[in-house]
């Protein structure tokens, strides 16, 4: 098939350091299919927005950055992503409540494609409608939810494909190591319940188990963790450039520690099981309690630092326990979460965009505030914003 008469699919989704960009990097890098298409990427860039940029390279026809400003009028934001989106058949493929804006006002030609990945993108579904054309989640929970809140416009639009991640051919090799290696992955923020690491290293500290921690990743707690840790020498913080550095820090570790509050299904997760992890998380409803069953990991109760540390000496004791779940969690992730056939899922399913195509939609008021308006000029509002 020659290039032009390929459909395109357009990826729009935030440039930042995160699960959202991994998703849809390991969606688009790994699949077998992509060459039916076109691909188009689009980073969206808000110049506010201060967080570590996203730096793997996408396997992808184009690879566009989408800068604007929180000062700008939106509805101009909106106009020159639509642009972007263009006129060719295809699919669009997003997460963002920009592209969904862009996509309602200035219609496409294109099928829309929404991803949920946590209770966000549900009430996100639910404000846009039938705006949208089909809804996929990584979680069956999500996908019911969708499902729920909409039967009639959903009912047959709505998917549950899992995602997947990087897989070993063989099982990382794990060493006894004599002080536990437990590991953060994710954003240092308090939604993912980075603080509580603190909290956790007193409680096996009184309980006289010496481990060793790794935290991995950026955010605005970062200077509180390394306060606490400044005397102490057994932690490392790492900033990893890509996924192969990742990869590479999470096969040295034994256990994966998240008591994060808001999830879907993190990325974070099937990376830990994948290199052969058990993981503590939070018990959360959605993806976590897909994924992570009693003979690969523990879910204990939100907020419960003694739950989460009473875990971690259970397999401080019982190295046993840990090999053979650190197995369980290696053959689950090679067995359910191989990127390689789960992303050619997402691909056969965007490869219907012609039949799931909207012939109407509804084009509900815009949420704009008052100076969102195509009627005030574009340097006006910015001026004001500033002002």
């Amino acid at each position: 098939m020659e290039i032009m008469d390929r459909p395109e699919i357009v990826f729009t989704l935030p440039a930042t350091m995160g699960g959202v960009a991994s998703f849809n990097f390991n969606i688009i890098n790994y699949s077998s299919l992509k060459g039916r298409f076109i691909i188009k990427v689009i980073l969206i860039q808000a110049r506010e927005d201060d967080r570590a940029v996203f730096k793997d390279s996408f396997d992808a026809d184009t690879v566009v950055v989408f800068k604007y400003s929180y000062k700008e009028n939106q509805y101009f934001v909106a106009k020159r992503l639509g642009k972007l989106l263009g006129s060719k058949p295809g699919a669009v493929v997003c997460d963002n409540a920009i592209t969904l804006q862009a996509c309602r006002l200035f219609s496409t030609s294109k099928t829309v494609f929404h991803l949920l990945h946590d209770y966000y993108y549900v009430n996100q579904n639910i404000e846009f409608g039938n705006n949208i054309d089909v809804a996929v989640a990584h979680s069956v929970f999500f996908a019911d939810c969708v499902f729920a809140s909409n039967p009639k416009e959903f009912a047959d639009r709505t998917f549950y494909i899992p995602y997947g991640v990087r897989q070993y051919e063989q099982p990382p090799l794990k060493q006894n190591n004599e002080n536990l290696k437990l590991v953060f992955l994710g954003r240092l923020e308090k939604t993912k319940g980075v603080d509580a690491l603190i909290e956790i290293e007193k409680i096996l500290q009184r309980s006289k188990i010496d481990v060793e921690w790794t935290v991995i990743g950026k955010g605005s707690l970062e200077s509180i963790l390394k306060g606490h840790w400044q005397s102490k020498d057994n932690i490392v913080f790492l900033q990893p450039e890509n996924t192969d550095a990742v990869y590479e820090a999470l096969q040295q570790q034994d256990v994966f520690v998240f008591p994060t509050m808001f999830e879907g299904t993190p990325v974070s997760i099937l990376e830990a099981i994948s290199n052969a992890l058990v993981t503590i998380v939070s018990d959360l409803p959605g993806g976590i309690r897909e994924v992570i069953t009693d003979d690969i990991g523990f879910k204990v109760p939100v907020n419960d630092i003694e739950a989460f540390a009473q875990a971690i000496q259970i397999l401080n004791n019982d190295r046993g326990l840990l090999k053979s779940m650190q197995d369980a969690a290696w053959a689950k992730a090679k067995q359910q979460y191989d990127i390689h056939k789960n992303a050619d899922r997402y691909f056969e399913l965007f490869a219907q965009n012609a039949h799931y195509k909207r012939r109407e939609s509804t084009k509900k008021a815009v949420p704009f505030s008052r100076l969102d308006k195509k009627q005030i000029p574009n340097k006006i509002v910015q001026l004001l914003r500033s002002l």
